[in-house]
């Protein structure tokens, strides 16, 4: 009998999976792509936000807080790249400048370093800004990752302490026995006491599994522009637009690869289906990028991507234990800040929920 079933190795749960390998030997993760973060974690901008942007009182707001304050501890212990470069919020206007003053007071209340600084010394910091910005707020403490690599290590380490990994294999059905749960694949059937299901963009099919599921999923398409490592650096600090309610915007991205991103555009789509990124849309992308930062080596791109995010109605991670199947849990929305706040999802989920939920069923 298995004690607990992750299902997705995404970077929650890869995470997740690493994080009750610490307490639980007999623990299964599987993933229906040949390795490790390869959907979701590895098509998106690879940030670990400063904590400065979810709406307070969200899940959001604390895992991103929890997670930047652990991220570099976190990184070294997988033996993952991690690199703190900083990132600059741009205010093209004055109604844009007040929306600097919001995030200046989240700051503030959460304890997250920040500073404003007039067009003049920004540009002395980087010059390829563009001159008709505003002003811009500086968040030192932002970082970036590789989450696929990250994912890959987490699950690595999970069968070095006793875990099993399970690649290729997907779940195609879930039974609720008296005790256990039986958990059918492509492969075979695994009994378990507890399952934790980290579907990614399947998460609210995988839920479908067990009843009548407790939240639907959107979708939200976004776009990337890559750069060769060749090109010149337009900025060595991660450029942000003034956020808008369909997400951060169009960023530039120094990666932890050397390679440079613009994107993502935010697109709600049906399905997750993916199709050609059309010229336009990379029209769009490079006009909006341009307002912020000139001097882009555009000439160096060699390679474009979709990512695809979950997201729900309430803007919010599901985090929960299924109200009408003990011992099923779901993690599932987690669209930025989902990079940042993973650690801290991994570790307080486990401690909090799952290991005492085990406890609970195998007495």
């Amino acid at each position: 009998m298995i004690d607990i079933i992750v299902i997705g190795a995404g970077i929650i749960g890869s995470t997740v999976f690493y994080e009750l390998t610490k307490q639980v030997k007999n623990v299964h993760i599987f993933e229906k792509n040949k390795q490790a973060g390869l959907e979701v974690s590895g098509h998106n901008s690879a940030i670990v936000h400063s904590g400065v942007d979810p709406v307070p009182n969200t899940l959001k707001a604390k895992y991103n807080l929890m997670g930047q304050a652990m991220y570099e501890e976190y990184a070294k212990e997988l033996e993952t790249p991690f690199k703190r470069i900083g990132a600059f919020v741009v205010a093209k206007n004055d109604e844009e400048c007040k929306h600097l003053d919001i995030l200046v007071e989240r700051a503030k209340l959460r304890n997250i370093p920040v500073k404003r600084y007039d067009v003049h010394d920004a540009l002395m910091l980087e010059p390829n800004l563009n001159s008709n910005i505003k002003e811009v707020l500086d968040m030192p403490t932002t970082a970036i990752v590789d989450p696929t690599h990250l994912s890959a290590q987490a699950v690595k380490k999970g069968v070095s302490l006793g875990g099993q990994a399970h690649f290729e294999e997907h779940v195609i059905a879930i039974h609720e026995r008296l005790s256990h749960f039986e958990v059918i694949t492509n492969f075979g059937m695994y009994q378990c006491k507890v399952v934790v299901n980290c579907g990614g963009l399947y998460a609210d099919k995988i839920e479908a599994l067990v009843g009548e599921p407790t939240f639907s999923l959107e979708y939200r398409k976004g776009e990337y522009i890559v750069l060769s490592e060749k090109a010149p650096q337009t900025s060595k600090r991660i450029i942000y637009p003034v956020p808008s309610p369909l997400g951060k915007g169009v960023l530039y991205v120094p990666t932890i690869s050397g390679r440079s991103l613009v994107g993502p555009n935010a697109v709600d789509v049906d399905d997750f289906t993916p199709r050609p990124i059309l010229d336009e849309s990379v029209h769009d992308m490079k006009n909006k990028m341009n307002q912020l930062l000139d001097n882009i080596a555009y000439e160096y791109e060699i390679d474009r991507f979709v990512g695809f995010r979950p997201r729900v109605e309430t803007d919010d991670f599901v985090i929960h234990e299924h109200p009408h199947v003990p011992y099923f849990f779901t993690l599932a929305g987690i669209e930025s800040p989902g990079i940042a706040s993973a650690p801290a999802i991994a570790k307080d989920v486990s401690t909090t929920m799952l290991l005492p939920a085990l406890k609970a069923r195998r007495s």
